[in-house]
C-alpha cells in the first residue's frame, strides 16, 4: 500500500470512531435511573415489627354422662315395693323382667326415669337380684325381701252368699279373667299429685281386716287379704284417695259395686262393695271427689269399704301411700 493510501484509511476510521461516539445510546438501550436517597428502596419502611397471630383456642368436647342407676331401698317388706331411677340415659322403649317374673316399663318424670317393682305378701324372704340391660347400659344389683308376720282370719259368712260368690265358679272366673285383663294396664304420665289421702275422709270407722291378712272362710277357701277393710256407716261418702282417671266403675259377682281409679305409672286405687257409684268410667277426677259411698255388695258380711292399692298390677299396703307420696327422688331436694 502506497504511503498516500495508509494516510486516507487512518483518516476514515478517525471519522467513524468520532461519528459513533457523538450518536450516543439508542433508543432501545435502557436508561439507567441514578439513585436517589429518598427510593433507595422499592419496599415502604415500616415503622415496627410485624404482630404475631395469636394461637388459635382448642375447645375440649364436656363429657358425656354415663346412664346411672339407683334403687330407693335395698331391703323390703312383703306387701311393699321399692322404686328404681335411672339417670342419663333414655329408657322410653326399655322393658326388663322383675323379681317377681313380670316384664315392666319406666316413666319418665323431670328427665329421669323411674319404675316401681311391687312385692307380694306371699313372696318368699331372701334375696332378689334385679338386672336392666341393653347394649348402651347395663345394670346389675338386688334386693333382699325381708319375712314378715301377717294376721290370720276365719271369716263366717252365709251360706247363700258364698253360693252366690266363691263358690259359683262362672262368678269366680268371670273375676279372675277381669283382673287379669285391668290390673297390668299402664298409663306413662303421672296423674297424681302430692299425698294419698283417706278414702272415708274424716268419718269415723274400724279396720276390720289388714293388709296380707292370711284369710279362711266357713267354706272352707283361703286367701291373702290384698287391701284393707274399713268398717263404716252404710252410706258414707268415699272419696278418690288422689287425682286420676276413671278406669272402671260397676258391679261385679265378688266384689259388688266397684270403683277403680288410675293414678298413673302403675298405681291404682281398688273400692269393692260400695252401695252406690257415683262417677262413671273415663271421668277425670280431683282428689277427694266421692266416688260413690259405702255398703255391702258382693262377698261382703256387713257395710264396709274394701280398699286396696296396686303397683304394677300387684297389691301392696295401702299404708304405704296413705298419707304421703311416692318419693321419686329418695329424700333428696325435689328439682
Amino acid at each position: 500500500m502506497t504511503k498516500s493510501k495508509k494516510l486516507l484509511t487512518a483518516m476514515l476510521l478517525s471519522a467513524i470512531i468520532i461519528s459513533f461516539s457523538a450518536c450516543g445510546f439508542s433508543e432501545n438501550t435502557p436508561a439507567i435511573a441514578p439513585e436517589s436517597s429518598e427510593n433507595s428502596s422499592s419496599l415502604p419502611e415500616s415503622s415496627s415489627e410485624p404482630e404475631a397471630a395469636e394461637p388459635e383456642e382448642i375447645t375440649e368436647p364436656e363429657p358425656v354422662p354415663e346412664p346411672s342407676f339407683s334403687l330407693s331401698a335395698h331391703l323390703v317388706e312383703k306387701g311393699g315395693y321399692i322404686t328404681v331411677k335411672a339417670e342419663n340415659v333414655d329408657l322410653s322403649e326399655a322393658v326388663f323382667t322383675d323379681i317377681m317374673g313380670n316384664s315392666r316399663r319406666f316413666f319418665e318424670k323431670n328427665g329421669k326415669w323411674y319404675c316401681f317393682i311391687p312385692v307380694k305378701p306371699d313372696t318368699e324372704a331372701g334375696y332378689y337380684p334385679i338386672e336392666i340391660s341393653s347394649e348402651d347400659y347395663n345394670y346389675v344389683g338386688g334386693v333382699i325381701v325381708l319375712d314378715k308376720n301377717f294376721k290370720k282370719q276365719y271369716l263366717v259368712v252365709e251360706q247363700a252368699t258364698l253360693e252366690a260368690t266363691i263358690e259359683d265358679t262362672a262368678v269366680r272366673e268371670a273375676f279372675a279373667e277381669f283382673f287379669e285383663e285391668k290390673r297390668f294396664y299402664f298409663s306413662e304420665e303421672p296423674l297424681w299429685e302430692g299425698e294419698f289421702a283417706m278414702p272415708l275422709g274424716n268419718s269415723w270407722y274400724k279396720e276390720t281386716t289388714s293388709f296380707g291378712t292370711f284369710r279362711t272362710f266357713s267354706s272352707g277357701r283361703t286367701e291373702w287379704h290384698d287391701a284393707i277393710d274399713m268398717a263404716a256407716g252404710g252410706g258414707t261418702p268415699v272419696f278418690a284417695t288422689n287425682s286420676g282417671k276413671i278406669y272402671f266403675a260397676g258391679i261385679l259377682g265378688l266384689t259388688g259395686n266397684t270403683v277403680i281409679i288410675d293414678h298413673g305409672c302403675g298405681i291404682m286405687s281398688w273400692h269393692y262393695h260400695m252401695n252406690e257409684i257415683k262417677v262413671s268410667e273415663g271421668d277425670f277426677v280431683d282428689k277427694n271427689t266421692v266416688i260413690g259411698t259405702v255398703g255391702t255388695t258382693g262377698l261382703s258380711t256387713g257395710n264396709h269399704l274394701h280398699f286396696g292399692i296396686s303397683v304394677g298390677g300387684v297389691f301392696v299396703d295401702p299404708n304405704l301411700f296413705l298419707g304421703t307420696e311416692p318419693d321419686l327422688d329418695f329424700g333428696e331436694a325435689a328439682e
